[in-house]
């Protein structure tokens, strides 16, 4: 029986964006372009000695991504007027995270350079300035209750907030010192921004700070407010509701079923939207918004097209995640989609009108793999095989495809100018130096040829020439064979084990901001147990993380270790 747990244990075959052709961020593989390797059974894993006892793998200090800052800001100052924007303006400045694994938020590249630490102090002091004086933000009257005592009460509530957990009597102390030092000689308010200003700047704000409990073993738990913030950057990609807060002060975020019951909780939360950042990364939907056309080759294309293409993946992803059976299936091969009036006039649809999206049919289609993601790396005049093949062999199989040789010619162009962009790839692959690595993306690329590079369905290219989406599938532990289009390529992936694992894999990637180790194999195991059990449901993978030894424990840090 092929298992989901081990089919896609490679390592990364590239960090920067991947040129034609090329490795992509998320490559991942066996010891060889392209090569399967035969996959653990997650049942023989959990039998065995290893898993009898926890197996957390690595928890490394997290620094929170600039989606979860910007979120945990915004809940932060949630009903203080102006912040939101002002959390906007100031992130838009922030350096681009560095891509690995095929995502941004990646715990050993998150570091805080010199230009990072500026927009932090930056941010700090736009925030706090708008902060302390809007309505909202602090609870007591100064004038009552007297400003130093209003502004301890502030720090405590406030700061236990910005801390995620009860500051203590030393760091309490300090910020009065704060508060006394900016109140000096001015307004109360000015004490207040010293003390946000100075707050927002902490490590124990912009790092996910994780101690866990005391233990003589190697293995121990987080504490009840690191486990609320486990489970609240896990589905809210931001800081604890008072809720979670609640538990954490009653110890009631330590048993599986109290974990469970809280995930279960957060999914059904408006804010639970956030976590398709994932599916927005994994999916390259990320990248529309820098997507260009060249007018001359697509003229009349609807305004804002990148954004609609974008909303459409997340509203086809948002309908999937509200039922326990919207699965790993239907997320490839369903033969419906969401459209608004402007989306629906540029794939010619009709019935459509009105901002809102709302489910329509759309024969011949596969699910995510004929939406944005199948355009996010095509060109301003045409559409690109290899890309959309590297895209599917990278991060739908976790498959290795080395960066070309250096003296390799890129240029597709070249090779004739009478030839289809698939009969140039087939004779760029008569090149030995090519055709390894070639001959694992183009035959994937060639089934979406009958979507153009803005999406919509055609039966001859952008030179006239007919299309040909028959094509042969190898180097796959379970998806080789002949194919026709890309409708049977997601019945496929669907069905694949191989893909199946592969999902799994970049979800645990994603939501633990690692990658996988040895000691991991005991988590990988169950999550692909539980996937399997679940009819491959998205929303319970989900849930399903929170059980992992992985999320529930980790290692304990010896200090005497070299």
């Amino acid at each position: 029986m092929l298992a989901l747990v081990a089919a896609c244990n490679g390592r990364i075959g590239g960090t920067g964006e991947p040129t034609e052709p090329g490795a992509g961020p998320g490559s991942a593989g066996g010891t060889g372009p392209g090569s399967a390797q035969v996959p653990e059974d997650p049942e023989d894993v959990l039998a065995s000695p290893f898993c009898q006892a926890p197996q957390p793998g690595p928890a490394p200090l997290r620094r929170l991504s600039n989606h979860e800052y910007s979120n945990t800001l915004k809940d932060l100052f949630a009903g203080v007027p102006g912040v939101a924007s002002t959390v906007d303006t100031a992130v838009a400045t922030f350096p681009h995270e560095p891509e690995s694994l095929g995502f941004r938020n990646n715990a050993s590249f998150l570091t805080v350079g010199s230009l990072v630490a500026q927009k932090y102090l930056d941010a700090a002091e736009q925030i706090a300035a708008v902060a302390a004086r809007a309505p909202g933000l602090v609870s007591c009257d100064p004038a009552a209750l007297g400003e130093l005592e209003c502004a301890r009460d502030f720090i405590r509530t406030f700061g236990g907030r910005a801390y995620r957990r009860p500051l203590t009597e030393a760091e309490i102390q300090r910020y009065e010192e704060r508060f006394t030092a900016g109140a000096d000689g001015h307004a109360f308010e000015d004490g207040i921004e010293w003390v946000v200003f100075s707050m927002l700047q902490s490590p124990n704000v912009l790092y996910r700070v994780e101690l866990g409990k005391p233990s003589a073993g190697d293995v121990t738990e987080p504490t009840p407010y690191e486990m609320a913030s486990r489970l609240s950057y896990l589905v809210w990609q931001s800081q604890p509701d008072e809720e979670l807060t609640r538990a954490a002060a009653a110890d009631e975020l330590g048993t599986p079923e109290q974990i469970e019951a809280q995930v279960r909780r957060m999914l059904a939360d408006p804010r639970a939207d956030r976590l398709f950042e994932y599916f927005d990364q994994w999916l390259d939907t990320d990248l529309l918004s820098g997507m260009t056309r060249d007018p001359a080759v697509y003229p009349d294309l609807v305004p804002g097209l990148p954004a609609l293409l974008q909303e459409e993946t997340r509203a086809f992803v948002k309908s999937l995640f509200s039922s326990p059976s919207g699965s790993f299936d239907e997320l490839l091969t369903a033969d419906y989609s969401f459209v608004n009036g402007p989306l629906a006039q540029h794939y010619g649809v009709s019935g459509v009108s009105g901002d809102a999206f709302v489910k329509v049919d759309m024969p011949g289609r596969a699910g995510v793999l004929t939406q944005g993601m199948l355009l996010a790396r095509d060109k301003a005049t045409r559409t690109s095989i290899v890309r959309r093949g590297l895209k599917v062999r990278t991060d739908l199989l976790c498959r290795l495809v080395p960066a070309p040789p250096n003296d390799v010619q890129l240029d597709l162009e070249g090779l004739g100018a009478e030839l289809s962009q698939r009969e140039r790839l087939e004779l760029h692959r008569t090149e030995p130096s090519c055709a390894g690595c070639h001959a694992l993306m183009d035959p994937i690329g060639v089934v979406f040829e009958s979507f153009d590079a803005v999406g919509r369905s055609r039966t001859v290219d952008e030179d006239g020439r007919p299309v040909d989406t028959s094509s042969d599938i190898t180097a796959t532990l379970d998806v080789n064979g002949p194919l026709a289009s890309a409708a049977e390529l997601g019945q496929r992936l669907a069905q694949s084990e191989e893909a199946r694992a592969c999902y799994v894999l970049q979800n645990f990637r994603f939501f633990f901001g690692r990658d996988t180790t040895d000691a991991d194999r005991c988590s990988m195991a169950a999550l692909s147990t539980a996937f399997k059990e679940s009819g491959y449901s998205l929303s319970e993978l989900v849930v399903a993380l929170a059980q992992t030894d992985a999320f529930r424990y980790r290692p304990v840090i010896n200090p005497e270790t070299p």
